[in-house]
């Protein structure tokens, strides 16, 4: 090894600063999406396929009545030491939450009009407080709906 020079040194001395200031966001940020996922359920509507890893699932924000619609597709990836996974979603519809609009129907409809998933996963996740939808709700809806699947299959 190289001893480090005054470059190196002013470098590290940055980076430990901005370490020491950003810790608090970082921890601030880490509690609200710990908050937010202990307010979400995730269910399963219907038969589930043996491999979940392509599917939709609705997304529901408290009291709202609109219902989001996305599909997903899970990909794995992997090294000598560890799998990870991540989630591609693309936006498919909305629904009014009613008598008629029920998960199930909404599965039923899904089937009807996208024929490329013939039998599809549909897990509904509903949170029981309203939150700010890109900002907060979906991705943290997304992480949580990967480690569920993830633990199902």
């Amino acid at each position: 090894m190289v001893e480090d020079d005054s470059t190196m040194r002013e470098i590290e001395s940055i980076i430990s600063f901005a370490l020491f200031k950003m810790d608090p966001a970082i921890q601030t940020g880490k509690e609200i999406y710990d908050f937010v996922e202990s307010r979400l359920s995730i269910d399963p509507i219907g038969l589930v396929p043996l491999v979940p890893y392509n599917g939709y699932f609705s997304l529901r924000n408290g009291n709202e009545r609109t219902t989001w619609v996305y599909e997903y597709q899970l990909t794995i990836f992997e090294s000598k030491e560890d799998k990870f996974r991540g989630i591609n979603v693309q936006f498919v519809d909305t629904y009014i939450q009613s008598l008629a609009n029920t998960p199930e129907a909404i599965k039923l409809d899904l089937i009807n009009k996208r024929k490329h998933l013939p039998n599809p996963a549909l897990y509904y996740v509903v949170s029981d407080i309203t939150f700010p939808l890109e900002q907060t709700l979906l991705p943290v809806a997304k992480r949580t709906l990967v480690k569920y699947i993830s633990t199902a299959a």
